[in-house]
């Protein structure tokens, strides 16, 4: 039954464990953005509770971008092919949102934490191993 599973490589793997620090890393940010949410939801009359549901907004966000990183964790360890994809996708995105991030004045210490995976993901699928890795044998 083994020689039927294709083994699988040791890049592939680290990668998906490396997205899925990233999505706990999301998750704990998304508390952040809920609890800054939840503060300023309670005061005033209209804005500061509005600026709360923004930022209860942008934790949904980063829960789903979280998530994405869960699910393409997921095709990675079991080897679908759709998780080529989705990781390219979920990776410019991320580093989409942390320049976005920069762009509204975020110090780039900070940010450097949230590039680093999204950046050896990219590096690693575009690579032939990478490539190769997440294609079905058939």
């Amino acid at each position: 039954m083994n020689a039927l599973v294709p083994k699988r490589k040791l890049g592939i793997t680290v990668i998906a464990i490396l997205a899925l620090v990233q999505s706990v890393g999301g998750v704990l940010r998304a508390v952040q953005w809920f609890d800054f949410g939840s503060d300023l939801m309670g005061q005033g009359l209209l804005i500061l509770p509005l600026v709360g549901v923004l930022a209860y907004t942008r934790g949904l966000l980063v829960v789903v971008i979280a998530l994405l990183y869960v699910a393409f964790a997921f095709g990675a360890f079991t080897r679908r092919d759709w998780a080529w994809s989705l990781g390219l996708v979920v990776a410019v995105v991320s580093l989409l949102l942390v320049l976005s991030v920069l762009i509204q004045g975020e110090a780039i210490v900070s940010a450097l934490f949230w590039v680093i995976v999204p950046v050896t993901m990219l590096w690693y699928l575009f690579s032939p191993t990478g490539r190769e890795a997440l294609r079905r044998e058939g």
